[in-house]
């Protein structure tokens, strides 16, 4: 499947993943995207600055948000929690698929819960790790934190990953960089950080019977034998530079 719009560009608003820091979150909150490895990544948090500059503006919570009964999202994998939230920009939602094709996966190495690739780029925690061919292919995990070169997984791989090993990352939610395969259809992954500037609102799998699921740290992590039917990776993608409206 090629870039297409996204379901997600039908309505305004969107199931987002909220980081609290351990308090309520009240229904009207402006958010911004997380911006702290290791706590809020792939998460949108609640505005604090007060007149100060606020970048990253996502949207307004539609819904409260109350920590005693919902909890929150936490990097670590450990719980998931979306809530309503209004947009805060009109820019068009495209889905595009992740290209599992040999040229655009990435060839890596895994001990224990140490991912290792040359040159992988740093900020990709809260990503998920797909691995498309060779040893341990079909198994999906979640990468808790990440530096230049390595990664951590929120659990070892049931089948360790060797020089044969072709990965796919599928960048974390509010990401925002992307690549795309040579021919502009789908993303690609390769170790560097992409240079089209964009940002990731969701990532999901779809699997042979259709079944459209919300990439969750919470459960999906430790899945494997996808490979034996037909399954796909995409992401709700919004590009942030564009004909009408330059950033540089």
């Amino acid at each position: 499947m090629n870039a297409r719009l996204s379901k997600y560009d039908q309505k305004r608003y969107g199931l987002v993943p909220i980081y609290a820091g351990a308090i309520d979150v009240a229904n009207g909150t402006v958010l911004r995207v997380g911006t702290t490895a290791g706590t809020d990544f792939g998460a949108a948090v609640a505005v604090t600055s007060g007149f100060s500059d606020i970048p990253s503006v996502f949207g307004v919570i539609e819904e409260t948000l109350d920590y005693s009964v919902d909890g929150e999202t936490l990097q670590n994998g450990t719980d998931f929690v979306r809530k309503r939230v209004g947009l805060a920009f009109n820019n068009p939602i495209f889905e595009l698929e992740y290209s599992l094709a040999t040229a655009d996966t990435l060839l890596a190495t895994s001990s224990g819960t140490v991912l290792t690739a040359a040159a992988l780029e740093d900020d990709i925690d809260a990503s998920f790790i797909y691995v498309a061919a060779g040893t341990g292919r079909g198994q999906l995990q979640y990468l808790t934190a990440s530096a230049a070169g390595s990664a951590t997984l929120k659990a070892a791989f049931g089948t360790t990953l060797d020089g044969s090993s072709r990965i796919v990352k599928i960048l974390r939610r509010f990401h925002p960089l992307i690549g795309l395969t040579a021919d502009g259809t789908k993303l690609a992954t390769r170790a560097a950080a992409g240079a089209v500037n964009a940002r990731i609102l969701d990532i999901r799998m779809i699997r042979a019977s259709e079944r459209d699921e919300i990439l969750d740290p919470d459960v999906h992590p430790g899945k494997s034998g996808l490979h034996n039917a037909p399954v796909r990776f995409v992401a709700d993608v919004i590009f942030t530079t564009t004909a009408s409206y330059t950033i540089d």
